[in-house]
This record gives structure tokens, C-alpha cells and sequence, in this order.
């Protein structure tokens, strides 16, 4: 599974590391229809979506087809700009109170109309600590949901909230038809029900989703095309080759060194790498007993030994650029100003020796994954030339969850993951606050002074938001205990001439067909 890892409880880890409930294909149509249906699109994904309820899933492979069938009150443009999304104006009365009006006739896909009711109990259930959603602190400090009239909802908080606009464009916002879960009629966790612009009419385990246009979607005449196809094909070479044979129109790949240079031999396609917010970060553990990276000194010095340019051209094939724990997209951190981010090979060296850990050997856990090998070899390298070692230990999925995300503390020395850096430079720093992120607790040790440049960055508006955030820069860099790599920029393969009108943009939500409902074939 791609595990997109920004703020995950622990119950919905022990789901996923134990099995997902998932959508049974009982009572769909039998066989589906494939590439030679003129009116559809056939996209080849690498990974599952096995996580349903769009309020608690936490994996990007499951956000990419979610983000096809549900929407929310707001969505974001190619420069992560918020935009009406289900909410036709918003009108911010004050820092702490905004209010959404809804565009009329609104409907979930299976006709069912949607209702400012609809709204209230999803933005409610988000927040809600039974839902146990990792989206509820980011989705913003939400003391009210009320309903006004029949077409608005006003927001109510506690404290303002810089990224609140942004945080309702993500899938974890999405609006739900919250009477039918309440009456037992709808189950979030094994079928879906949105007001997106396509819906589920038949899925396959491991092989298959079939989406058709959703006949009752706000935006009149769209989407454009009729049907997608989303086939589950794992293997990089066999998505290459079905877009050699034209048996697929679209392939994603994620990143890694390999299919940009294998895609350059296939002829008659176009390939574009995204401009995304995600980003792969080296997390240090900072709170078990037995590693040696309790000690902020050798923390600092592998930070000092990272060479993210070698990172980037040798394990993810020139794709990506260095990162701070906000992305280049964002332009909110200048990476000159931070004290360990572009190395030093002696001062690190001389930390290393002021921490008495010269010869040291720790383990870096990473996923049975190409490109985060990779990394870690990059990594192998440069603590070897500041006296350190490191034993490699690749292992698949449902073992690196457990050790790296279940159990508390944390069952590793070091570990490479990746965030989605979401539509705001602030959002994803929670997972810096481990009294906040929950999940993070096993191995990020709590810093106050960093708490609180994290709650100042939520909470600051306007021109002076802008010191705070480099700040904030400044202080995750420092601190060394997750630190943020390389951008996890995604390859995206298009049969020449098949597809016209998907637009180019920045991407911080996973959404690797966003703007398709406005693109079609041809």
C-alpha cells in the first residue's frame, strides 16, 4: 500500500496493518467494460484504494479515487489557491467566525439531494473524537457548526485558524450524506456515496474500479467524460507496457529513478511530473530508550550529513526538489537561513565526537519500496563520512507500520517516510507536535518552544505570517528529529492525443486527475 503518513490514530493503523473493510463487488455488474468503450478512460494506478470513509482514511492511494466521487464546501485551483467548491461564496464575518453559502439543487449521486444538514454532520463528524479522524485538529479549532437558513453554515472557532479554507478542499472534508448514515442506509467504511463528479458502479478486489459520470454533479454538462476505468496494476513495466499497446490511456508511477527513463523509450506518449507540496522526510527517533538519536547532537550531525541534490538526482531520478518542512511551491521558507539544512561534513564530524559516537552502527527501517531504498542509500553514504554506519533493514508494508507507526515507542532508529504537504505551508507541521498528532508520539519527543511556533503559524494571518513560518522552518530544521528530505513529485504518462483539457497544477491532496471532470477524449 503507499502509505501517505500525516497524522494517522492508532485504531485506523491497526486496521490497516490488520485488513480493511472493503467494497464488496457482490451485485455489481458482472464483467467490465475495457479500453475499446470510446467514451471511457482507462487509468492504470499502482496501488488499491482500500480505505472508503474519506473523513478517516489516511492513505493517498485511496485519495485518488475518492477525490473522484466526493467533494467539498471548497477546493483549490493549479496554484492551491481555495475556490468555490459545493460552497458557492463564503463570507469571513471575522477571524473566528465564517459563513458558506451553498449553490442550489445540490444532489449526491444517487439523486439524494444534499442538504446544509449534510454539511453540519460531516464537518461535525470530523471533529468529532469518536470518528477518531487525524484531520480534525487541521481542519481547525471548530467549536460550532450551525445552520442558517436552507442554503448556509457558519463555522465557528476558538482561535483563528490561517488554513481553514485550505483544509476544507481536502478529501478528509468531504460532505457526506449524513442521514443515510445515521439511518444505517449508507456505510462510509464499505461503499461510497459523494456529490463528486463521478460515482462507483462496479469494483473488483486488487483489480478494478469502474466510475461513471455522476448525472446529478453541480457543475452543469461536466464531467466531460463518460466512464473511468481505474485498473490496479502494481508493476511499473506492466503499466509501461499496456501504454505501449494503448490497452490504458493514463499511468501513474510514483516516484523513483526508474519509470521516467523507462518511459522515455515508449513512443507516442506524454509524460509530465507533477509540481507537488509532498515531501519525503528521515524521522530519528527521538524517544526510545535504546536509540542513540535521543541525543540531539547526533541528530543534528546526520541532518548535517544529508545530501538532498544526491537524493534527488540518484534515488528519485532527478525528480523532486530539496525541501524544508514547507514545500518550494509554497514560497514560505527560505532553506539559506536554516542551520543544518545545506550540511557541513566537519561540524557534523565534531558533533559526532561530542556525543562520544564515533564507530556507531544504528538500523534505517524503510519499505520494501524502489525509490525509498534508494534514499536510504544516499543516506548510508553520507553518515559513513561523519563516522556513523547504518544497517539498511527493507521490509514490506504491514511490518513497517507496526514498527514505525503502531507500536509506541516506536520500534526503529531511524525510518523514511513521506507527508502530503496539503494546500498550506502551516497544515502538515502538526506532525511536529506529538501532543497533538498522536501518532507521531512514539518517536518525535515534544518541544514547546516548537509547539508553539506551530499554533502561531495556524493562528497568524496576513502580512505577519510570513516571519512566524520561517521561524517555524528554522525550529523543525534545528530540532532534527523528522527531517524533511526531498518533494515526492509523481510521474503521470498520457497516450499522445488521447486526452486534451487536464490541467497542470501544483498538488498537495494526492489528487492525481484533478480538474478531469473538465478534460476529455479525443
Amino acid at each position: 500500500m503507499n502509505t501517505t503518513r500525516f497524522g494517522i490514530n492508532r485504531r485506523s493503523l491497526l486496521a490497516l496493518s490488520g485488513g480493511t473493510a472493503l467494497l464488496s463487488a457482490s451485485g455489481l455488474l458482472g464483467k467490465p467494460a475495457w479500453a475499446q468503450d470510446a467514451g471511457q478512460l482507462v487509468w492504470a494506478k499502482p496501488l488499491e484504494t482500500t480505505q472508503l470513509d474519506p473523513h478517516t482514511s489516511i492513505l493517498g492511494s485511496s485519495w485518488q479515487v475518492l477525490h473522484l466521487v466526493y467533494d467539498s464546501l471548497v477546493d483549490v485551483d493549479g496554484t492551491l489557491k481555495p475556490i468555490p467548491g459545493l460552497a458557492e461564496t463564503w463570507e469571513e464575518e471575522s477571524p473566528l467566525s465564517y459563513l458558506f453559502t451553498l449553490r442550489e439543487g445540490l444532489m449526491f449521486s444517487d439523486g439524494t439531494p444534499l442538504t446544509v444538514e449534510d454539511v453540519q454532520g460531516s464537518l461535525l463528524r470530523v471533529v468529532d473524537p469518536a470518528t477518531g479522524s487525524f484531520f480534525a485538529r487541521p481542519l481547525g479549532p471548530i467549536t460550532a457548526v450551525d445552520v442558517v437558513g436552507s442554503n448556509q453554515v457558519r463555522i465557528t472557532l476558538s482561535a483563528p485558524h490561517a488554513p481553514l479554507l485550505s483544509a476544507l478542499a481536502a478529501t478528509m472534508a468531504s460532505i457526506l450524506p449524513i442521514s443515510k448514515i445515521a439511518d444505517g442506509t449508507f456505510d462510509p467504511t464499505r461503499e461510497m456515496l459523494g456529490a463528486g463528479p463521478y460515482r462507483v458502479v462496479e469494483h473488483v478486489q486488487d483489480d478494478h474500479w469502474l466510475l461513471e459520470r455522476n448525472p446529478h454533479y453541480w457543475q452543469k454538462g461536466l464531467p466531460l467524460i463518460e466512464r473511468i476505468l481505474v485498473r490496479i496494476v502494481p508493476s511499473d513495466n506492466a503499466r509501461i507496457a499496456m501504454l505501449s499497446d494503448g490497452s490504458v490511456d493514463i499511468a501513474s508511477f510514483e516516484a523513483g529513478p526508474d519509470a521516467p527513463l523507462l518511459l522515455q523509450s515508449v513512443p507516442g506518449i506524454d509524460v509530465s511530473v507533477e509540481t507537488s507540496t509532498n515531501y519525503y522526510f528521515l524521522a530519528l527517533n527521538a524517544v526510545a530508550e535504546a536509540s542513540p538519536f535521543r541525543d540531539e547532537r547526533l541528530r543534528q550531525a546526520v541532518a548535517l550529513s544529508l545530501n538532498r541534490e544526491q537524493i534527488r538526482e540518484f534515488a528519485l531520478g532527478g525528480v523532486g526538489d530539496p525541501t524544508s518542512v514547507m514545500a518550494p511551491a509554497f514560497a514560505a521558507c527560505d532553506t539559506s537561513l536554516l542551520p543544518l539544512f545545506n550540511g557541513d561534513i566537519e561540524r557534523a564530524r565534531a558533533l559526532v565526537a561530542e556525543a562520544g559516537a564515533e564507530g556507531l552502527t544504528f538500523e534505517l527501517l524503510v519499505r520494501n519500496i524502489p525509490a525509498d531504498i534508494q534514499i536510504a542509500q544516499v543516506i548510508k553514504q553520507g553518515v559513513e563520512q561523519i563516522g556513523l554506519a547504518t544497517n539498511i533493514a527493507v521490509v514490506d508494508e504491514g511490518i513497517w507500520v507496526t514498527r514505525a507507526w503502531v507500536d509506541n515507542p516506536s520500534n526503529f532508529d531511524a525510518m523514511i517516510s513521506w507527508y502530503a504537504g496539503y494546500g498550506d505551508p502551516a497544515l502538515s507541521t502538526l506532525w511536529w507536535n506529538p501532543e497533538l498528532a498522536g501518532f507521531t508520539a512514539g518517536h518525535q519527543a515534544p518541544v514547546p518552544a516548537l509547539n508553539e511556533l506551530i499554533e502561531k503559524a495556524y493562528q497568524t494571518v496576513g502580512p505577519d505570517r510570513a516571519p512566524v513560518l520561517q521561524d517555524l522552518c528554522a525550529a523543525v530544521d534545528a530540532n532534527a528529529n523528522m527531517i524533511p528530505l526531498v518533494t515526492r513529485q509523481d510521474t503521470i504518462a498520457i497516450r499522445g492525443g488521447r486526452l486534451s483539457g487536464l490541467p497542470k497544477q501544483v498538488e498537495g491532496y494526492v489528487h492525481t486527475l484533478r480538474g478531469i471532470e473538465q478534460a476529455d477524449l479525443t
